[in-house]
């Protein structure tokens, strides 16, 4: 005992190869099956590897959860930016074909042919309302810049705007003709014989009368600009809502719906 003491770790050392040659005396000699110590070393072993083993288990599954995870990121941002290019691509096709559209209502107006005349046209953005009645004058975001000058006639594809009352770098103020202080010589469209003169109202509409009192005008007449004065010719201005003969000034008198929307405008096209 007394050498045990004094040698303990040699001790320890002959203790633990003692009982790994037991163990391995028992599992030959059981033949396959396991002795009473056999199977409790064995059973020791299964219950302690058994949470190392699930431990790994989920570390491996965790991982390549991570890693598809990854890959499907990844597939969702390339299809997103895909996504993101044909919408692109949609929104210049339908500009172009507005742009289109738009070219060909203004070669109407003009009395062009869009296919072999260049237009003598800048569009502008409408980006702001400043009549007190309802949009009789409002500010564009082109100006002296592009050529835009004091007088110059505002169109778009339903017809006759209004002209630019002032003009500076990057802005114009356009007067419409639905304002009060508004008046151009137009003719109707069926009969260019027929004349007349017509201003804007307080109302938002456009009125007017005829030169003669005896003019064959009925509702739903459309008018034109007759060319004389600031306004080309030909250029739609409305139709005849009402018509009623003034005995006082022995005179046809008119009210016109225009021709433009000006509640819904957001584009015009000035001629330069």
């Amino acid at each position: 005992m007394r050498w045990i003491r004094e040698h303990k770790l040699i001790t320890g050392v002959l203790t633990i190869l003692l009982a790994l040659a037991l163990v391995f005396a028992l599992t030959m000699f059981g033949v396959g099956k396991e002795s009473g110590v056999a199977g409790i070393i064995n059973k020791g072993m299964s219950y302690i590897s058994k949470p190392f083993t699930s431990v790994t288990k989920t570390i491996r599954d965790a991982a390549s959860g991570i890693f598809s995870y990854k890959q499907l990121q990844a597939q969702v941002e390339a299809l997103t930016e895909e996504n993101k290019r044909l919408e692109q691509e949609l929104v210049n096709v339908s500009l172009s074909k507005s742009e289109l559209e738009e070219l060909r209502a203004l070669s109407k107006q003009l009395d062009y042919d869009y296919t072999e005349k260049q237009f003598d046209v800048v569009t502008a953005d409408v980006t702001s309302f400043d009549g007190s009645n309802w949009t009789n004058l409002f500010t564009i975001d082109r100006g002296v810049e592009a050529g835009i000058a004091e007088g110059a006639v505002v169109i778009n594809g339903d017809g006759l705007v209004g002209k630019v009352s002032e003009v500076g770098e990057g802005w114009a103020k356009v007067i419409s003709v639905i304002d009060d202080g508004s008046k151009v010589s137009f003719m109707v469209a069926r009969d260019r014989n027929l004349l007349g003169v017509a201003a804007g109202s307080v109302q938002g509409n456009v009125t007017g009368y005829m030169l003669k009192g005896d003019a064959n005008v009925t509702e739903g007449d459309i008018i034109i600009t007759s060319g004389m004065g600031t306004y080309p010719a030909g250029l739609e201005i409305g139709n005849i809502k009402s018509v009623a003969y003034n005995s006082d000034t022995l005179l046809k008198e008119i009210v016109v719906e225009p021709a433009v929307n000006f509640r819904s405008l957001k584009k015009v096209s000035v001629i330069l």
